[in-house]
């Protein structure tokens, strides 16, 4: 049976992506055929895995010489994902990719995060922008992918290789993800994977009710399984409507999933549900129960919950008990007989109302109005409140500036690590650490700008010193922001940051530069001396390496 379902997948590569595959450096017909296999496949897990078109899929294809074990690359800017495939073509369809292999993709992922580009051939070359653009990103997640046309079992061998590597990429905090995607996931997946054909399925619903004027719709409790069910087979597909995809690994995806372990039957309770819009549904005449209604959901389209679905099914990999046991909330809405921007309409208020987030409660601090009021004596606009305006000129500034800039400037580097890889946590809560070490009735107007003042200036050198180097000096430079940002703002005359009086704007102009240039300079000798084996990226959000690093650039300086 494996070499049949090989045989359907091959068919459909050819329909799908004939003449949208480069194999002109193939030395004859028969190795033409096969890298257009592997390549194709490579572009369609990514067709499949991050839902993007048959061209965007054949566009990420990267494979050939001089790839470095990296065959597709594909950057979702709007869900902030980087996807990294290696394609592994085995006609048998039994085994798995050679562990050197798994390794050589292994050692491509890290000399791609620290920017090594001269490693890659002029296809990843050609994705430079992208590529930089991600990785600056500190929201961006990085999904890895070894897709094969092999078995379900992966060995241990192999198994290790792959947690070796998400080590090394997750070393202070998780941004890389590793997932397999094998025959038997490619063959399911064949059913559902022509553009724009309808998602037909069937739920059951528990307790459901129904609403007839002025649209129909049913609304009840869905067994979590049903969703992990829907998410196999159909993946992004399910939120094709949505303003946006599973976000992968998140404050608020960590809290939905430690929701479903540890509080399964809180779950109904606590979550917001999912909201799905169909062309019409149909009750069944199955007999389930008395409070539970089997139904035909035509052209299914989930457009406000992909964070709980993707989150569901991300446990239910590993314990699909607990997913078993969990009701999730549903409201199924039919669009028969409605207005013509109905349906937008639902997509648009279902994800924006009465929304709040942690930054929001910011502005409830009186210590925040102080200091708005402070700067406006000094010409300044400070932003608290989140809003669609955006402020112009140089004179302004806003919370999570101030925020960042101020924590910088503490004795405690560990401010500075949260600042780079959770910034959220300095304001999750406003009555307690690390809020309140950063924002006290100690902070001046006059200090708050000048660390926010010394922090644009850094950015702007690191903004053109990065033009002219590369590799693991570029990325050094730029991810040490943070951390290049508290050692100048620890190093420089107290009486620079707090007296009114002081000449700040010759220092600048006179002193701040030379001071950024050593202290980046410092940094990067200091990180090839003892981290020279780390990925830079991940460095500058580790908590002990910081302080060591901390703690040899002031001793240097020092003595």
């Amino acid at each position: 049976m494996s070499k049949l379902h090989v045989r359907h997948i091959a068919s459909k590569l050819q329909e799908l992506y004939k003449d949208k595959i480069d194999i002109t450096d193939g030395y004859n017909e028969e190795e033409k055929k096969t890298l257009f296999l592997t390549r194709s496949f490579a572009a369609y897990s990514l067709q499949i895995l991050a839902g993007v078109s048959v061209e965007t899929a054949a566009m990420a294809v990267v494979d050939g010489r001089d790839d470095n074990a990296i065959d597709a690359i594909y950057f979702d800017k709007k869900e902030k994902i980087l996807w990294l495939v290696q394609s592994k073509w085995i006609k048998s369809g039994q085994g798995e990719p050679e562990t050197g292999d798994t390794s050589k993709f292994k050692t491509g992922v890290a000399d791609l995060i620290d920017f090594e580009l001269s490693r890659f051939n002029t296809k990843v070359q050609a994705k430079q922008q992208d590529i930089d653009e991600a990785l600056n990103d500190y929201e961006v997640k990085i999904n890895i992918v070894l897709a094969y046309t092999g078995a379900d079992s992966f060995s241990t061998h192999n198994q290790r290789i792959v947690d070796d590597m998400l080590d090394l990429i997750n070393d202070s905090s998780e941004i890389a993800s590793f997932e397999r995607f094998t025959l038997s996931q490619a063959h399911r997946s064949l059913s559902g994977i022509i553009e724009g054909q309808p998602i037909k399925a069937e739920i059951a619903i528990e307790n459901w009710g129904k609403v007839e004027i002025p649209y129909k719709a049913i609304y009840g409790a869905v067994n979590g399984s049903s969703f992990a069910q829907l998410w196999s087979q159909y993946r992004s597909r399910l939120f094709s409507e949505n303003i946006r995809d599973f976000l992968g690994k998140s404050s608020v995806n960590d809290d939905i999933k430690s929701t479903i372990t540890n509080e399964p039957d809180n779950f109904f309770y606590y979550n917001n549900g999912v909201t799905i819009l169909c062309q019409n549904f149909i009750k069944k005449p199955v007999m389930l129960g008395r409070d539970t209604g089997q139904f035909e959901i035509n052209d299914l389209k989930i457009v406000n919950g992909a964070q709980t679905v993707g989150s569901i099914s991300s446990v239910y990999e590993q314990n699909p008990e607990a997913v078993e046991s969990i009701s999730v909330f549903v409201k199924i809405i039919s669009l028969e007989n409605c207005e013509s921007n109905f349906a937008n309409n639902v997509t648009q208020k279902t994800n924006t109302q009465n929304k709040i987030e942690k930054r929001d409660f910011v502005s409830l601090d009186p210590q925040q109005e102080r200091l708005q009021t402070e700067l406006a004596l000094d010409g300044i606009t400070y932003q608290i409140k989140r809003t669609s305006d955006i402020l112009s000129g140089e004179k302004q500034c806003n919370v999570e500036e101030l925020m960042i800039a101020v924590a910088c400037s503490l004795s405690n580097v560990n401010y500075t690590v949260l600042a780079k890889r959770e910034v959220g946590k300095l304001w999750e809560n406003i009555s307690s650490a690390p809020y309140i070490d950063i924002v006290n009735d100690r902070l001046t107007a006059v200090k708050a700008w000048r660390c926010i003042e010394i922090m644009n200036r850094l950015s702007s050198y690191i903004k053109e010193k990065s033009k002219s180097i590369s590799g693991r000096e570029r990325m050094c430079l730029i991810h040490s922001n943070r951390f290049a940002l508290h050692l100048i703002l620890n190093q420089i005359n107290p009486q620079i940051l707090l007296d009114p009086n002081y000449d700040f704007n010759t220092f600048c102009t006179n002193d701040l530069l030379p001071l950024i240039e050593s202290t980046e300079e410092k940094i990067f000798s200091i990180v090839e001396e003892r981290y020279s084996q780390s990925l830079v990226h991940q460095v500058f959000r580790n908590y002990t390496k910081c302080r060591d690093i901390k703690d040899k650039a002031t001793g240097s300086v020092n003595h």
